[in-house]
């Protein structure tokens, strides 16, 4: 039999840290209401353009596109004062919402949410757990909407969702020069602010749930020009963890809270393991779906795995096995197994020992200790379920008579908290590439 493996973080979790933690556990444990982000112009694509139809011809305009492009100006001019729905009516008040609109009949659009990743981001961030596992996106564009200068806005409201299986909205941003008009999303106490204002180089997102309330505060110069798409569950998903370049993981609630917690020195002051069981079921204990993961998580798994490693915390995707104070009723457990879990060294590996337990010993410990693990000290945000647990490996009983016994583990997010002394170097070091990255691209210094 293997020894125990020796203790790998020893520190213990003081007041300050279980405060955060705690702070923090609601946003790493629930799903995200809403996600956006950018997507960038990659030649040699096509750049966005639209096309409609004018009184007496067919119209073009292609984004970017100057706020003073009279191109843009005709677009205005083309569409009509849009209203909003109130107990199944059209409403037309310009104190509540001033904008104007296309129906998808009168324009078409080379731009596909599909083609640059979105609908891929969306479906593993936002998309409701049902009973198909399936299930992915359906996206159908529903109107083009103008906010202009002066006075254009939209007060709080929540949409009607359309159909049953209607579970959101995205709205997209085509690259026109603006200010003001900014989306803010707010759900059980959590608001989010899409600020897509100021120079437009780059097509800008949001998507949020129906049940969000949300406003588009006033536009204060120039035209936002916005796409508008209702999101409806069908079958069909991605596989992006770890590949989400469409999203901008610093428009979630998360990242905030998360950045703020590296921030405080009283915080993992020495380092150690932050915890996330995963809300998910994946197939982590075999070999193939091992194999999948990262990419595979999806929901608060997912939004974890992205905030976390956007702000340079190693993120480990490990089997932890059930604690053992679960299952072993024999002599009392030392501190370290009492305070420390069982870290496989890596998913999907399977076991296959010849270990046994016998009643009225230890041998279940040494069962344990076989499994290649480590023993770490974690700081959890959450309960594991036991409804999503796996077999991770099985093992003979020998009592009153011989059984296959089987030890179970579950999913787990690890994040690897850099001590406060390391945090704060990292910190200035990304600091200061930001700021040289913001000069190359305004032309104050020369890339080498």
């Amino acid at each position: 039999m293997s020894e125990v493996p020796k203790l790998s973080i020893s520190n213990i979790w003081d007041g300050a840290t279980n405060n955060i933690a705690q702070t923090i556990s609601s946003l790493l444990t629930n799903a995200a209401y809403a996600c956006g982000g950018t997507v960038k112009p990659s030649l040699p694509a096509a750049p966005v353009t639209i096309r409609w139809d004018a009184p007496h011809s067919i119209e073009k305009l292609t984004f970017p596109s100057p706020s003073d492009d009279p191109v843009v100006q005709k677009l205005v001019e083309t569409t009509q004062p849009a209203g909003f729905g109130f107990q199944g009516k059209d409403i037309m008040d310009e104190t509540y919402r001033k904008a104007s609109k296309l129906d998808t009949s009168e324009f078409s659009i080379n731009f596909c949410p599909y083609e640059v990743g979105i609908i891929d981001v969306i479906g593993q961030a936002l998309l409701p757990r049902l009973p198909n596992s399936s299930q992915g996106i359906l996206a159908k564009l529903y109107k083009l909407n103008v906010y202009q200068a002066p006075s254009g806005l939209f007060k709080p409201h929540i949409d009607t969702p359309r159909s049953g299986l209607q579970f959101g909205s995205l709205v997209v941003c085509l690259p026109c020069p603006h200010e003001g008009g900014q989306l803010v999303v707010r759900h059980q106490g959590q608001v989010t602010v899409f600020d897509w204002s100021g120079p437009a180089r780059d097509v800008q997102w949001a998507a949020f749930y129906s049940d969000c309330e949300h406003e588009v505060l006033e536009v204060t110069s120039g035209y936002r020009i916005t796409l508008t798409y209702n999101l409806y569950a069908r079958c069909g998903l991605g596989e992006i963890a770890g590949h989400a370049d469409a999203l901008d993981v610093q428009q979630l609630p998360l990242y905030k809270e998360v950045k703020d917690a590296l921030a405080q020195p009283e915080f993992m002051s020495e380092g150690g393991y932050l915890g996330k069981y995963c809300s998910h079921a994946y197939a982590h204990a075999t070999t193939e779906g091992a194999s999948a993961l990262p990419a595979v998580l999806k929901g608060s798994d997912m939004i974890a795995f992205e905030v976390f490693r956007s702000l340079g915390v190693e993120v480990l995707v490990r089997p932890v096995l059930e604690h053992i104070s679960n299952i072993d009723y024999g002599n009392p457990l030392d501190e370290i197994l009492r305070t420390h879990h069982h870290v496989g060294k890596e998913l999907g590996k399977p076991l296959k020992t010849e270990a046994v337990w016998g009643y009225g010993n230890n041998l279940l410990r040494q069962v344990y200790a076989e499994y290649p693990n480590t023993l770490i000290k974690v700081k959890w945000v959450n309960e594991p379920m036991n409804a999503i647990k796996s077999v991770q490996f099985g093992f003979a009983l020998y009592g009153n008579e011989p059984s296959t016994e089987f030890v179970y583990s579950f999913c787990a997010l690890l994040f690897k908290i850099m001590p406060y002394s390391e945090r704060v170097e990292l910190a200035m070091t990304k600091e200061g590439r930001e700021a040289e990255r913001k000069s190359i691209d305004a032309g104050q210094i020369q890339p080498d």
